[in-house]
């Protein structure tokens, strides 16, 4: 049998056991004119007609060797002319210096993106092999990129496929050979200072040569293995998720502490990341140092906040764990405290603005509760301070004779969990006096013996104020 044939039967097993390609997939396959992306063309091309696939190669000139950028391009006009395959070619120029490799491949990925589109196509693929799969795990083992960093490069993660997976290296360069296919050899892959090219030609060639001969292999078998415990800890997770989160917006995520804190370690990981790539978009960016920052809010006095990649933000708050993005209203903090003196007659807290007033005559008609409140003002002991929750407030509402929890009270009203905290708590040196436009507290409410009332009137900065000159129009309306 030959190596063709080979090659062409291990390649199908593998598809099918990872269902990587479908009948009639329309495929672009990324060809830099290397060994893995010709043979990456080469064996697509030997099963378009079985599998009835539409393929066009995709070749990325980044214009940083252009003599070497030329000739590649060359190589690749004829190779795809002899196995008689669509080709596209495109330029891109990406800024030398440091991070020159995430800006160029940024910048490829935005052009099979557009081709893919353009051409109404459903899949890339990419020449990635074993060889680079092991690679990449042991560059994301250093990275202590967990059990999903472990899996290293997925044979399918849409619209990106990986068919190339099941063969070495050096099975592809024989293949290649057997079937006389030129390929180019890149000088810049034997830069070690590059961390994966330290790897690829010193590193795995000394653990070949003094571990085990078969490395490669192993850390393939290890990397489907992390996969498929991988699978298994993102479906529990969604589980998990469901039962744990309280509140869910696009902007915003609430989790039961409590709940998420009696899991082990692992299932807090996979739970956390869910919620942040719900916020996100992205898994990437949240690692096992993620989860030990989150873990930190847990029980901790002081600052409860930590914040994550892509601006994405996690605070506790009483038995909850918030996770927001900077578009929620979270993202703006509640106004710090204000103090007001006996003296003082204004005071603004947000967009809240509040008036006092000493008087001695109780009004006949007076409104409690709502935008002013009459308190004794000899059961007030200032200063009087405005400012949001704290966790174990508690107060008597007026009417009542026990203390109700201000998180049961909020429950109790209905109060949406994010607006709690811009609720205005109204207090003085000793206990809460009022919860801002809701109730007060009946320890400083007028009784028979009150000779002086204190008068707090309540008005939102965001409305109109309701000036003469309207009050005049609108009695003139009603004549």
């Amino acid at each position: 049998m030959s190596l063709s044939t080979q090659a062409k039967e291990k390649l199908a097993r593998f598809l099918e056991e990872e269902k990587i390609i479908c009948r009639g997939d329309k495929i672009i396959a990324a060809c830099s004119g290397g060994a893995d992306s010709v043979a990456l063309i080469y064996l697509l091309g030997q099963m378009r007609f079985d599998l009835k696939l539409s393929l066009l190669v995709v070749h990325i000139d980044h214009q940083t060797r252009p003599e070497a950028n030329e000739a590649e391009a060359e190589l690749v006009k004829e190779i795809c002319r002899r196995l008689n395959v669509a080709l596209v070619i495109r330029k891109i120029k990406p800024e030398p210096g440091p991070g020159f490799e995430n800006r160029a491949r940024d910048m490829r990925f935005a052009e099979f993106e557009k081709i893919l589109r353009i051409y109404n196509f459903n899949k890339l693929a990419l020449g990635h092999h074993k060889n680079d799969q092991a690679e990449t795990v042991l560059m994301n083992l250093m990275r202590g990129s967990g059990i999903g960093g472990m899996g290293g490069i997925k044979p399918s993660s849409a619209p990106v496929i990986h068919p190339l997976l099941c063969f070495r290296k050096q099975e592809l360069i024989e293949l290649l050979r057997s079937e006389n296919l030129p390929w180019a050899e890149d000088a810049s892959n034997s830069d070690i200072s590059l961390r994966r090219n330290y790897l690829r030609n010193r590193i795995i060639p000394l653990l070949e040569e003094n571990v085990h001969p078969s490395v490669v292999e192993k850390i393939s078998l290890q990397a489907a293995i992390s996969r498929e415990a991988e699978t298994f800890f993102r479906e529990q997770a969604k589980q998990r998720f469901k039962r744990l989160c309280t509140d869910q917006s696009p902007t915003r995520i609430v989790l039961n502490l409590k709940g998420l804190s009696n899991l082990s370690s692992i299932e807090q990981f996979y739970t956390l990341r869910r919620a942040y790539s719900l916020l996100s978009g992205t898994e990437q960016d949240f690692y096992w140092h993620s989860l030990t920052d989150i873990q930190a809010l847990y029980g901790s006095d002081g600052s409860k906040e930590s914040a994550l990649q892509k601006g994405i933000r996690v605070e506790r708050r009483y038995e909850e764990l918030y996770l927001y993005t900077p578009q929620d209203s979270l993202a703006v903090p509640p106004p710090e405290a204000v103090t007001v003196e006996e003296d003082r007659s204004r005071a603004v807290w947000g967009n809240m603005r509040f008036s006092f007033k000493h008087i001695k005559v109780l009004p006949k008609h007076e409104e409690y509760g709502k935008h002013c409140i009459y308190l004794d003002a000899e059961k007030v002991v200032f200063p009087i301070i405005i400012r949001s929750r704290e966790e174990g407030d508690r107060f008597i509402p007026k009417g009542m004779q026990n203390f109700k929890k201000l998180k049961d009270f909020f429950i109790d009203e209905k109060v949406a969990k994010n607006e709690r905290d811009r609720m205005a708590i109204v207090c003085d040196s000793e206990k809460i006096l009022w919860i801002a436009g809701m109730r007060m507290d009946q320890r400083a409410c007028p009784g028979p013996e009150s000779s002086r009332y204190l008068q707090i009137h309540l008005e939102s900065m965001d409305e109109k104020p309701n000036r003469a000159a309207n009050r005049l129009k609108k009695q003139g309306d009603n004549e």
